[in-house]
């Protein structure tokens, strides 16, 4: 199939030889002269990859790749940055964004189709691997049991596979339910100028856990989506199952991650508040063109309510009922948190524990 490229520069004979560079070696070009026009075309088309010029009037090219990024329909395309300004600054800069690659003017055509069939084949198995055994768990809203379900399916996973657990909620207390004390995690990691662009960085900021599982503990600093998709794309390198507590609430970064996972796990209660909450985040989720049997709905049921009436209410609200029922365990669980050992290491053998271990072997078969 005859892939597409769509390349964005003010100048006219520039826009031109590359066009016709590219068409020599069998790609479709599609051309804009700005970026507003750039975003126009990407609203009614989507090509494999964006080439743009750093430099522009109105809007130069570091901000035509965060816009790219930042929308959950485009965030997966890679941006090439095609400039003459060969500085270490704004090759950082253009990385940050959410550049894949990055190229200095005046470049040879051969030289340029090289790098360009590269990223195209690079990005091409990053999407694969990601989106293959990426888990995501996220809360109906806040309080309902997300992150407990989250550490307890990741340490499930790691008895089977390799497994990376990233806490991506602001100021997040994974940490706290796998009794560590990190020293590095993602603040380290948007402070280094390779920052998620390189593997190597992301695996210096990773915590083991005693029982196998790597982990990256939480940021209070505010995380571009771009920059996200970046470390999602380098994390395919260091695991073989990535899970992410994604915290609670609907942005960006949900889109994001919906249109790359194996599995978008949502922990709720039985409570109209809850199931409000979880019609959003599933309209959301439909939005991103998420399959529906993608989406696992879990009720936590930690107060021990009758199992029918709880059921009866989630169907009622979310035109579906839940794909699985955890609980009751309120005490056990508190006791799990207050040693730092999730349920699953805390007592094995515990009812609970046993379904935990069943729902990750669902998501993920062990190998």
């Amino acid at each position: 199939m005859t892939q597409t490229i769509l390349v964005v520069d003010d100048d006219l004979d520039t826009l031109t030889l590359i066009g016709l560079t590219l068409q020599r070696r069998g790609f479709t070009v599609l051309k804009a002269q700005s970026g507003p026009e750039a975003l126009d075309r990407l609203r009614t088309e989507l090509p494999d990859l964006v080439i743009v010029d750093v430099m522009m009037p109105h809007m130069d090219g570091y901000e035509v790749c965060r816009i790219i990024k930042g929308d959950a329909r485009t965030a997966h395309l890679p941006v090439v940055m095609l400039t003459a300004k060969a500085q270490t600054a704004s090759q950082i800069e253009g990385f940050r964004a959410g550049a894949i690659d990055y190229i200095t003017k005046p470049v040879h055509p051969q030289d340029l189709v090289a790098r360009i069939v590269a990223v195209l084949e690079r990005a091409r198995a990053a999407q694969a691997d990601t989106g293959s055994n990426l888990i995501v768990v996220a809360g109906a809203k806040g309080g309902v049991g997300a992150t407990t379900l989250a550490a307890n399916l990741a340490l499930a996973l790691a008895q089977q596979h390799r497994t990376l657990l990233i806490d991506l909620e602001t100021g997040g207390s994974l940490a706290i339910h796998l009794g560590m004390e990190p020293q590095q995690g993602l603040t380290n990691l948007l402070q280094l100028e390779s920052g998620p662009n390189d593997s190597a960085a992301l695996n210096e900021v990773i915590t083991p856990h005693p029982s196998g599982l790597k982990f990256i503990a939480a940021t209070d600093l505010f995380i571009e989506p771009a920059r996200i998709g970046l470390i999602l794309n380098q994390a395919a390198n260091l695991c073989e199952a990535c899970v992410l507590d994604l915290g609670w609430g609907v942005g960006d970064v949900t889109r994001l991650v919906a249109q790359r996972c194996k599995a978008f796990v949502i922990a709720l209660e039985s409570d109209r508040v809850t199931l409000s909450q979880a019609n959003r985040l599933l309209q959301v989720l439909k939005e991103a063109y998420m399959p529906p049997e993608a989406i696992k709905l879990v009720w936590i049921n930690r107060q021990g309510l009758p199992a029918e009436a709880g059921q009866a209410a989630i169907t009622a609200a979310l035109g579906r009922p839940p794909d699985v029922i955890i609980g009751p365990a309120a005490d056990v669980l508190y006791q799990a948190l207050d040693k730092g050992q999730p349920l699953v290491l805390y007592q094995p053998d515990h009812p609970v524990a046993v379904q935990l271990r069943e729902f990750a072997r669902q998501l993920l078969p062990p190998r």
